[in-house]
């Protein structure tokens, strides 16, 4: 039963990873609003959101325990879904009062809560010398900084007027982050497998530093 399961869970997470790397790629590389954007956007969440939901099952079952799926999973998911909530916020609030919905505030509980998980492992792991460690690590406190803009937003010191494209480009930008680096570490085998581990970050930031000094920064002058 557990492997059938297995089975059906890891054909989900292979097709919606799949699908939303093709997807999020797409999104990235057009015209920012326009059409295609929009269109390969929703399909780079709907896919994202099925390989972040299906790795956390995954991650637990018994016998296929993994504690990089399960960081990767939960990472993916609470950026994905914040990503996501603050174009809906902004659309919905362009006009009226902001009263932030308590889905939001669900969301990034949750953010906090899989972040001191993350951290906890992380510490655990290193203290008995395991430096795989520092991948949960990395993951966790990335995790709680975006916890701490969302808390920022929360208590009313900023705005989604001057906020919401900042959060959506880095926290959509993120998730695709983690989604390529697990596609490497999975499928490609190198001698220094270092290089997987930080070539998507080195790659992802320098298009994330592009997009925000052309869509967040411009804007503001």
């Amino acid at each position: 039963m557990m492997d059938q399961l297995f089975s059906v869970l890891l054909m989900l997470h292979i097709a919606g990873g799949g699908t939303g790397l093709i997807a999020g790629t797409i999104a990235a590389s057009v015209k920012k609003g326009s059409k295609p954007h929009l269109l390969s956007g929703i399909v780079f969440f709907w896919g994202m959101l099925t390989a972040s939901l299906s790795a956390l099952v995954l991650s637990r079952i018994p016998g296929h325990e993994n504690l990089f799926l399960f960081a990767v999973g939960g990472f993916t998911l609470y950026m994905i879904l914040t990503g996501y909530r603050i174009v809906i916020l902004k659309r919905k609030f362009k006009t009226i009062p902001v009263k932030i919905p308590l889905t939001d505030y669900l969301i990034t509980v949750f953010g906090l809560l899989f972040a001191i998980f993350l951290l906890i492992q992380s510490v655990k792991g290193l203290l008995n010398g395991y430096m795989f460690s520092i991948v949960p690590g990395v993951f966790g406190g990335i995790c709680l900084s975006y916890v701490l803009l969302d808390a920022k937003l929360f208590m009313g010191r900023t705005t989604i007027k001057t906020s919401w494209m900042y959060s959506h480009i880095v926290r959509m930008m993120g998730a695709m982050i983690a989604s390529y680096t697990a596609f490497l570490v999975v499928n490609v085998q190198i001698e220094m497998q270092w290089i997987l581990w930080l070539l998507p970050s080195v790659i992802g930031s320098i298009f994330i530093t592009q997009f925000i000094r052309k869509y967040v920064v411009s804007t503001q002058k």
